[in-house]
């Protein structure tokens, strides 16, 4: 950074601390996509014109919001990433580009908090001819905390960004020199009110044709000569069912599908399906009160206590990437070494438990541990929300390997809303007397982002604070380890990291199990170079092929 720059700093920080000035905010090659084809269909020879109907159509919920900030609509929020740009992109591999800036750095001086500056690229059209500026950006960061979005309030964390100097300026509550990788956020100009309009300005390669029935080329863009495409075509969500008679008529293009969620689609026909990595995290959270898990040896035994492989392979159906640490496998930060020294050996379980004092102790098979004084038989009650068919597969089958090693274990079904109250624990003496049972342990999801920060699931109070600390843990240690990794910066980062990974082991209020994959399907030959990532499968469109000529 220039020396003037570096003397603004100090100013600047000052100047996020000012009320008015500051916003906050709430918590290769297509060959290399992973097609796989669909072959419900044997002897028939698979051609790009059974499945073109010569256009390409996206599908919308015109009942929902086209604001891409403010809709709920994951289907609108798909089709608006050909309208609108992003702050940052982040591919499969959690590196961060940047189409709109021409500049991002990570300051941090002696003593001083860390802060973005980010230089915006000063020839990036916008569709009403003006030009994109760091207004526009701090507008659309800002607008996500006083509007409601709650998908990207969630995403960002808490965030203070300002313009200063035609620069903008980010800050968090505490230092994160991986910050930028949370940023995938859609920027829209910043006249008055935008963020109530419907459809506002955008800079991305596609604009809302006037009755909003088709995209259109937007000729400012740079590169618009290279689109694939002139005109896409949209078409009005009818439901889940619609949707897949839809797709499999040709008359939408493209689908989505989550194999690990309650709205698994059942889309047959002859199909290419490329693999959409995420940082949607399921893991095993324990309880600090449990009579068993209050023992740090019994937690830490559970990393090698479950084959995470066959489960992925058995249960969900090859939809995720094991991985016994909070961080995905493609990620420059994943630490391959110490995810194989923490991953499944039932041996090192044995001998984790045994430190604790954990045997069998009346030769039935099945282990047993002291508690003050007295011979205790294990019986853990494993929570997982009934509603998601393949959860509750993976809570049995990690249910099932900890029984092969003598740990008794029952998986406790519950709807949505009771696993949650189950979660939360008793409202009063009252309820807490009349529990029947208390959880041990429980089978969790939640969405990281690029930072893989995890404090959420073992810091604060959830009702206090609105953290996902279910287990009321406690644990400064980690808590100071994990600021630690995410302040870092590039140089220091590894050491960082090594400190970080030791304390999840030995302290271990979760367990991870995985990270979630997602499919992008679309009909056999019609579209190639895809590269699809979790927040823009449009991220390359101008290297997109179709082929929608007639067989």
């Amino acid at each position: 950074m220039k020396e003037k720059q570096k003397k603004w700093l100090s100013l600047v920080l000052a100047l996020l601390l000012l009320p008015g000035l500051l916003s906050a905010c709430g918590q290769k090659e297509e060959e290399s996509g992973d097609i796989e084809l669909d072959d419900t269909v044997s002897g028939e020879t698979l051609t790009a014109g059974e499945q073109a109907d010569h256009v390409f159509s996206l599908a919308v919920d015109y009942e929902q919001a086209l604001n891409p900030i403010t809709t709920k609509s994951q289907l609108n929020q798909m089709v608006g990433d050909l309208v609108y740009d992003r702050l940052f992109d982040v591919d499969e591999h959690f590196h961060v580009t940047s189409r709109i800036l021409e500049d991002w750095e990570y300051v941090k001086g002696e003593g001083s908090s860390g802060v973005w500056v980010l230089t915006v690229r000063p020839d990036i059209q916008m569709h009403d001819g003006s030009l994109l500026t760091a207004e526009d950006i701090t507008y659309s960061l800002s607008r996500v905390f006083t509007s409601g979005a709650a998908h990207y309030q969630l995403q960002m964390g808490r965030t203070y960004v300002s313009t200063y100097q035609g620069q903008v300026y980010l800050v968090g509550d505490y230092d994160n020199a991986l910050m930028i990788a949370k940023m995938a956020v859609p920027i829209i100009k910043s006249v008055p009110n935008s963020i109530l309009e419907d459809v506002p300005i955008g800079s991305g390669p596609y604009m809302y044709s006037e009755d909003r029935k088709t995209l259109v080329k937007f000729d400012g863009y740079e590169n618009a000569a290279d689109l694939p495409l002139d005109t896409i075509y949209l078409r009005q969500y009818e439901g889940p069912e619609g949707l897949i008679t839809e797709y499999e008529s040709s008359l939408v293009d493209i689908v989505i599908n989550d194999p690990t969620n309650i709205y698994n689609m059942g889309y047959g026909g002859k199909n290419e399906k490329r693999t959409i990595y995420t940082s949607n995290m399921h893991f095993i959270g324990f309880n600090s009160e449990s009579e068993f898990f209050r023992y740090e040896p019994y937690r830490q035994a559970m990393t090698y206590a479950f084959d995470r492989e066959s489960l992925i392979d058995d249960v969900l159906d090859g939809a995720a990437d094991a991985s016994a640490l909070p961080i995905h496998p493609n990620s420059d930060q994943f630490d391959a070494n110490t995810n194989s020294r923490l991953s499944f050996n039932p041996q090192c379980a044995l001998q984790e438990l045994e430190k604790g004092g954990c045997r069998d102790l009346d030769a039935d098979g099945m282990l047993e541990f002291a508690l003050s004084g007295n011979k205790m038989e294990i019986n853990l009650n494993f929570l997982v929300c009934a509603d998601n068919a393949s959860k509750v597969q993976a809570a049995e089958k990690i249910a099932a390997d900890l029984r092969s090693i003598g740990i008794g274990v029952t998986v406790r079904q519950l709807s949505w809303n009771d696993y949650i109250a189950k979660l939360k624990g008793p409202r009063d003496e009252e309820e807490e007397e009349e529990e029947e049972w208390k959880w041990d342990m429980y089978y969790g999801e939640i969405a990281l982002t690029g930072d893989w920060n995890t404090l959420t699931l073992f810091t604060g109070d959830w009702e206090k604070d609105g953290t996902l600390n279910y287990g009321k843990w406690a644990l400064a240690e980690l808590d100071s380890a994990v600021h630690a990794f995410m302040g870092a910066k590039e140089e220091d980062r590894a050491d960082a990291e090594s400190t970080m990974l030791l304390s999840y082991s030995t302290n271990a209020p979760f367990v991870t199990v995985c990270f979630e994959r997602r499919e992008l399907i679309t009909h056999v030959g019609v579209i190639t170079g895809i590269q699809p990532n979790q927040y823009n499968v449009f991220c390359n469109f101008a290297n997109w092929k179709f082929h929608l000529d007639e067989e």
